[in-house]
């Protein structure tokens, strides 16, 4: 991209709708105009199903050309998805093929076309889109050709061996696969472990009946298994008729049974290894699941599993808690060679090369530890400027705002897609928003992604500006990534709760990088992503769930809950970051219970990965926040010499 800054005014001046035409023939619209359109387009979805009405006819003219226009013909066309509008539906849907417009339709067209019989036309206008039903209609046409039914029955077989229930429009289609003898035993019984293994268990019965009889026993112990785990502790529940298929099993039992009882699991195994064939792989597994599981507790078996586990595979988990696990018994010596004998792909992440260097500084190898730390410290996350907070040196952010030209900014800038998101914006439709940014991103290479990024934030659409620059791997501009979004708003509250802006936009930046309609499937809301429980117990009365939609209110909850937060953890913010995640009676479970540790270490053991990353995250968005706030200090010169006190300091 060519090099060229261009200041605030410019950049709003060319994104501004009123900048730029809808159409060719069509002068600029003042932000009159564009209001008046925007309550014309709302009136004529209204009507879409009256096309033929004078009304509908006067804003249909007087809408052409404005970017949201289509929407209105769709509303049209899927209220009459028949055979005499097909050139039209043909029309709209190859315009408009792949953008949001495009499957709501086809979905409609689609089963239309199945329901009438129209074979050809069927297949002429099918596009997977990952819809079972649609395909199964499709390979149901399809089928009836002679030279297509082998590779049809292939499709079928794929389709057929899946740990859910299909849509019964496949129906028909599986008898036909059925009576060409495509349904075997073993077939039948793979599908039923893939409705034991995270599928749909209620499945397990009916694939049952499938089985022949001496098979249905097999059928018993993967339900019995699914619902509770340790029922693979009483060895005499497996018979040995089938050693293989029942090591299966008894696999599968004991990797979710470590979760649950893990002394009972490590003493089920010690019971099944010797009187079933489990394989090389399935041992692996197993080692790996309880290497995890007991380091997660500490439990006094975790170093042996963890060897065991390390010794044959490359996955980072494994590694990432056997390091954890040493760390935790500050074993230096033993630090070191988990990183050394690490696969050189995890060995040369930032987490491995700081913990490297920490533990060889701890053995007296300063001027090795300092060289990494060195390295280290230029980078821009945790590990950098935990690096950096061990020199006592300043925490480098590596800024470098993105650079482009005023002809790179407005192909974006005109992409249909880009002008059909703006309005929604504007008409305050979020979702659909968001569903044409998608698709414009998919239309962008990488570089035009990074300026779509900057045509997101010169919106004030924080968090797609900052998920849009992410996606096209340009993570330097840190104005953009980390913006002052809601800044008085954030300030003020922080002030009023005693706690640091720079907590408060660190926090509202990982949790929902400014998206003030943000809504977890937990049930968190708003710009801080507060529960309702929360807000409740907050405010002493109930609070409209709504309201935790209004940035301001939320702001003034969520900074509250830090104060509240900061006085449970006796005012440290690392325990009290980790407890707005999880909760503080849980962060006081995971306290050492009889010494303290250094503060670096306790994150690296906290049990719920989510949590870890979390902490991790805000601890250095804070840092990004302190410089952009104008406090040019290193917070990391406390966190890297930080303890955390033993639970009963509390």
């Amino acid at each position: 991209m060519a090099i060229r800054h261009w200041s605030l005014t410019l950049l709003v001046a060319c994104f501004s709708f009123s900048a730029y035409s809808y159409a060719a023939e069509q002068q600029q619209s003042s932000e009159q105009d564009l209001q008046q359109l925007r309550k014309w387009f709302s009136r004529a979805e209204s009507i879409a199903h009256s096309p033929n009405s004078n009304e509908f006819r006067f804003l249909k003219s007087k809408l052409e050309g404005y970017p949201l226009y289509p929407y209105v013909e769709l509303k049209t066309l899927m209220r009459y998805p028949f055979l005499s509008n097909k050139e039209r539906i043909e029309r709209f849907l190859t315009e408009h093929e792949g953008s949001p417009l495009d499957n709501p339709l086809r979905i409609k067209w689609l089963k239309y076309l199945a329901k009438q019989g129209q074979s050809q036309l069927y297949k002429h206008f099918y596009r997977d889109i990952g819809n079972e039903e649609l395909q199964c209609h499709l390979l149901r046409f399809k089928i009836q050709d002679p030279k297509q039914k082998q590779a049809v029955l292939d499709e079928v077989d794929k389709l057929w061996l899946v740990g859910e229930s299909q849509p019964k429009a496949c129906d028909k289609l599986f008898s036909i696969w059925e009576k060409a003898g495509r349904r075997t035993h073993e077939m039948v019984y793979q599908r039923l472990i893939l409705a034991a293994d995270g599928g749909k268990h209620t499945l397990i019965p009916y694939l049952k009946k499938l089985l022949p009889q001496d098979m249905h026993y097999l059928a018993d112990l993967w339900l019995k298994v699914r619902r509770s785990p340790s029922y693979v502790s009483r060895v005499s529940r497996f018979p040995g008729i089938n050693p293989t298929k029942e090591a299966d099993i008894l696999t599968y039992g004991l990797k979710r049974l470590i979760w649950r009882d893990r002394d009972l699991a490590l003493k089920s195994w010690e019971k099944l290894k010797s009187r079933f064939p489990f394989n090389a792989e399935q041992k692996q597994a197993i080692a790996e699941k309880f290497a995890v599981g007991l380091a997660l507790k500490n439990h006094e078996q975790a170093g042996p599993w963890l060897e065991k586990a390390s010794a044959h595979t490359e996955d980072k988990e494994i590694f990432r808690w056997h390091l954890a696990h040493v760390l935790r018994q500050q074993d230096w010596g033993k630090a070191v060679g988990v990183v050394e004998t690490a696969p050189e792909e995890v060995s040369k992440d930032e987490q491995f090369r700081y913990w490297a260097a920490r533990s060889y500084g701890e053995l007296k190898a300063s001027n090795k530890a300092k060289l990494t730390l060195d390295t280290l410290s230029g980078e821009r996350n945790y590990y950098g400027f935990m690096a950096s907070g061990k020199l006592g040196k300043a925490p480098s952010l590596v800024d470098q705002p993105i650079e482009y030209t005023e002809l790179e900014l407005s192909v974006v800038a005109n992409h249909p897609a880009a002008r059909r998101a703006y309005e929604f914006i504007k008409i305050k439709r979020m979702t659909s928003a968001r569903r044409e940014w998608r698709f414009l991103l998919s239309e962008l290479n990488s570089e035009q992604q990074a300026i779509a990024g900057v045509l997101a934030d010169s919106w004030g659409w924080h968090h797609q500006a900052i998920r849009t620059f992410a996606q096209s791997g340009y993570m330097n501009d840190v104005s953009r990534r980390f913006p002052l979004a809601y800044r008085e708003a954030l300030s003020k509250s922080a002030k009023a709760n005693a706690i640091s802006p720079e907590w408060a936009f660190a926090i509202t930046r990982r949790e929902s990088s400014f998206m003030t309609d943000a809504y977890s499937g937990a049930g968190a809301r708003g710009l801080m992503q507060l529960m309702p429980g929360t807000a409740r117990y907050l405010e002493k009365s109930r609070v409209q769930l709504t309201a935790l939609y209004d940035p301001e209110f939320n702001v003034q909850l969520g900074t509250r809950y830090l104060r509240y937060l900061m006085d449970k953890m006796n005012d440290n913010p690392v325990l009290a970051t980790a407890a707005y995640n999880a909760g503080w009676r849980r962060v006081k479970d995971w306290l050492p219970e009889r010494t303290g540790m250094p503060m670096d270490i306790w994150i690296e053991t906290i049990p719920y990965k989510e949590t870890r990353s979390y902490v991790k995250a805000v601890m250095a968005y804070k840092q990004i926040y302190a410089s952009r706030l104008g406090r040019n200090k290193n917070l990391f010169l406390e966190y890297s010499n930080m303890r955390i006190p033993e639970l009963g300091s509390f």
